[in-house]
């Protein structure tokens, strides 16, 4: 069992958010208001500081011509910065700010080699538990004394503050929350006289019945879409989400598992985990199928008819909105918990305009911008101070992403903050990939978790030469 304060309930207004973005801008649904948030919080207070000045404030920014950069994983977010960067350039004509993003897997591979060449953006927008190794490098900038009075000052839920802190400091400035739903299309359920499954046993018993097949007997739609592919960490992030759901929001099952000394050790080489790999090699080898590596898969699929159920962030329903707005959908949170990670800024060490950097972050931080990431990204904004009834009205799906259940709360889990994590969920990612297609693990529970528990060792020896492993 993971016990960790940073897998934590993550803020006050839960909505859905998360990891992989869409290069799609959606149309804007109504903006969102500036009145405290009428959600609850993890402590049961309601909203937040309405004031969009909340928190200290620095120097300003510096005198004479300024040209600075912000690069992004999440190209959603661009017309948001680039809104905010015109505005900036309105109060501050020295300034201009260049907006620039790629897609997250290329993204990160990039700050890989821009940060220690230092040749990287200002700004660089990606959450912490992915930077704790250029901290540790000392490639990024400290946040300034008077930027981590705002970051404590009460606009952010404390939850978020600890994702964005690391070894006792505040190391990155909060801009977004994710967290993951499960997404349905009415009209297949409906047919298929299923009702929105709640239960890990409603999901495997409702997929199959959602599978549709073409006359040569091959999957047309999947039942379930599954992360079977794809670059970097995702598929052990949608692993490890799958993996939660068979524990409880009081003993939420992690990848790692965390002991009284703050040391951590592999913990999915068990039964929750043979079910989880068992749920993806059959599903995609043993008839009745749920899924197929030969279709279209994700958000992309979902908005095509072809899957009638998948596991994703919020940004989606900007997606669908953009993209699919006919689509007849819903979404149901997860059945025990979620997923809640933070995207963040920091400011590369090498940057000659950290001054300015760091108040036009604090500028990003305002209630104009940050409700702005909502209405035109999809994503959430991670102040706690913004009412989301106007979008709810909308978009039902939003509901889903509304978790007012202290219970469900209670179980939320986040990337771990050490400077391995990203190693180790990328390289199980890619022994996962190679393992959904092996049939000869069907039905084989004993060699399932044999083989979970190669990949354990592993992750354990990562730890270890990190000097993070104990059990």
């Amino acid at each position: 069992m993971l016990q960790s304060k940073r897998l934590a309930t993550l803020v006050a207004v839960v909505f859905l958010a998360g990891a992989c973005g869409s290069s799609a801008t959606p149309t804007p649904p109504p903006a969102a208001s500036t009145a405290p948030s009428t959600a609850p919080s993890s402590s049961g207070a309601a909203g937040g500081s309405p004031a969009s000045s909340a928190g200290d404030t620095g120097p300003g920014p510096e005198s004479g011509p300024v040209a600075l950069t912000l690069s992004s994983g999440y190209s959603e977010m661009d017309p948001v910065y680039k809104k905010a960067a015109d505005a900036y350039h309105a109060l501050h004509p020295n300034v201009t700010i260049t907006v620039s993003s790629t897609d997250l897997r290329s993204y990160e591979q990039k700050l890989t080699i821009a940060l220690p060449t230092k040749t990287s953006t200002d700004i660089v927008e990606h959450s912490l538990a992915f930077l704790t190794p250029f901290v540790d490098q000392n490639l990024l900038a400290p946040v300034p004394a008077w930027m981590q009075s705002f970051v404590t000052s009460g606009v952010f839920d404390k939850f978020v503050q600890a994702h964005v802190t690391y070894k006792g400091q505040v190391w990155a400035v909060p801009e977004f929350v994710s967290a993951v739903a499960l997404y349905y299309n009415k009209d297949y359920l409906s047919a298929a006289g299923v009702q929105p499954p709640t239960t890990m046993d409603q999901i495997m018993a409702a997929a199959p019945l959602l599978t549709k097949y073409d006359s040569s007997g091959a999957v047309s739609r999947s039942g379930l879409s599954l992360r079977l592919s794809g670059q970097g960490s995702g598929v052990a992030e949608k692993f490890w989400l799958w993996l939660m759901q068979y524990g409880t929001p009081q003993a939420p099952l992690g990848l790692l598992a965390q002991n009284s000394a703050g040391k951590y050790s592999a913990s999915y080489a068990n039964d929750s985990g043979v079910k989880v790999l068992e749920m993806y090699v059959n599903g995609v080898n043993k008839p009745p199928l749920i899924d197929d590596t030969k279709i279209a898969a994700d958000t992309k699929a979902f908005e095509q008819g072809l899957t009638a159920m998948f596991m994703r962030e919020s940004n989606v329903i900007g997606d669908i909105a953009a993209n699919a707005p006919t689509l007849n959908y819903g979404a149901v949170r997860l059945p025990t918990t979620t997923l809640h990670s933070t995207e963040s800024f920091d400011v590369s060490a090498n940057s000659p305009h950290q001054q300015t950097a760091w108040d036009f972050i604090r500028f990003l931080m305002d209630l104009p911008q940050q409700q702005s990431i909502a209405t035109i990204s999809g994503w959430v904004p991670a102040r706690i101070d913004l009412d989301y009834s106007a979008l709810l009205a909308q978009q039902p799906a939003w509901g889903a992403m509304l978790v007012k259940d202290p219970n469900y709360q209670a179980g939320y889990q986040t990337d771990y903050l050490i400077p391995e994590w990203d190693e180790i969920e990328t390289k199980l990612a890619t022994h996962l990939v190679a393992t959904y297609t092996d049939k000869s693990l069907v039905d084989n529970p004993t060699g399932a978790l044999q083989r979970l528990q190669q990949f354990a060792d592993e992750t354990n020896s990562i730890l270890k030469a990190h000097n993070d492993f104990g059990q």
